[in-house]
């Protein structure tokens, strides 16, 4: 039996690592074209050719690893619900039969030995990101693997457009309120990427209607939800701010019960916004204003790109940014 050409095989003979000719062989645009050409033209000459898919009675039978974050809170299961996203991502794959084994991102390289589970045709990392060795391994055997509400600009990623969604949840709190509208923002520490761009977000719409809003003394950042009564709280007071926009939907709600225990009224006192349209508001008597963050889309667009990457051998890279729907509420 003939032995099968590997990106190994390419880089000892063209003394390029096996990490970027892994690269040009999936269409990246970050390698030279002269470097790209020369990797190209050297796979076809080796008689190069990417693992075929295992196929049972004519249909395509692929497994997906699907990467879900470490993560030291117990309340993270408010924030998105894991069988949305499974069923995206099998609606994605349409008639094609897929296998969807679940992982914890906490850096465990020995998941990809395990002969029980076969072969891994792709990954899907949700909320998290590949480490460096991971990614490398990943490139390394040619697994297609994309990132959701995540992005790098290196990698492939499906997004929620967070600068979007803000711009409009602002919109409505100015059509409320008018050139009234003394807006802050609150963010999160442990996504500071997240964070930044919705606070940007906030940033720009706020300038587009001529409102008074600084990042560095209109934003606050914090670490816990504890911090929102205790420090949050009685800076919206004393600033007079009647316009708070949350990072997500779990900030959002908590704000609101610390304003309720000083028997303050929303959205008397202030409008109050969340992002995500997260499980957790479906609790809530008086309904907060959001922006949807379809876990079944981005599944479903996962899928799809995934399907196309390893059954129609497509090498089209894919950095989207969907817009989410604005969910009215009660709040503004």
């Amino acid at each position: 039996m003939k032995k099968r050409v590997t990106v190994y095989d390419i880089s000892e003979k063209l003394g390029i690592s096996a990490s970027t000719i892994s690269r040009v062989l999936n269409n990246s645009s970050l390698i030279s074209e002269e470097k790209s050409n020369l990797i190209l033209k050297t796979a076809k000459e080796m008689g190069y050719e990417k693992r075929s898919i295992k196929r049972q009675k004519g249909r395509a039978i692929i497994n997906i690893r699907l990467f879900l974050p470490k993560t030291q809170f117990n309340y993270i299961h408010l924030f998105y619900d894991v069988a949305e996203l499974i069923d995206g991502i099998q609606q994605g794959f349409g008639e094609t039969r897929v296998n969807i084994i679940t992982s914890l991102n906490d850096g465990n390289l020995s998941l990809f030995d395990s002969k029980k589970l076969g072969d891994i045709d792709g990954c899907i990392f949700a909320f998290t990101t590949p480490s460096t060795e991971l990614e490398k391994l990943l490139e390394d055997r040619v697994v297609p693997f994309i990132l959701l509400n995540r992005s790098n600009s290196k990698n492939n990623y499906v997004i929620v457009n967070n600068m979007v969604g803000m711009k409009r949840l602002v919109e409505n709190m100015y059509n409320k309120r008018g050139a009234s509208l003394k807006p802050c923002f609150i963010g999160f520490s442990k996504l500071p990427s997240v964070s930044n761009q919705r606070a940007m977000g906030v940033s720009q719409a706020c300038h587009n209607h001529n409102l008074d809003f600084n990042m560095k003394e209109d934003v606050f950042i914090v670490d816990s939800i504890e911090e929102l009564s205790k420090n949050v709280l009685p800076i919206i007071k004393d600033r007079k701010y009647n316009g708070v926009l949350c990072f997500n939907d779990l900030l959002a709600v908590s704000l609101y019960q610390a304003a309720l225990r000083r028997n303050w009224f929303i959205p008397d006192l202030f409008s109050l916004t969340g992002f995500d349209n997260s499980p957790i508001l479906k609790l809530m008597e008086q309904r907060i204003d959001t922006i949807e963050f379809s876990l079944l889309q981005l599944g479903i667009e996962a899928g799809i790109w995934l399907q196309s990457q390893i059954i129609n051998r497509s090498n089209d890279p894919i950095q989207k940014a969907l817009e989410g729907d604005y969910i009215l509420g009660e709040t503004i």
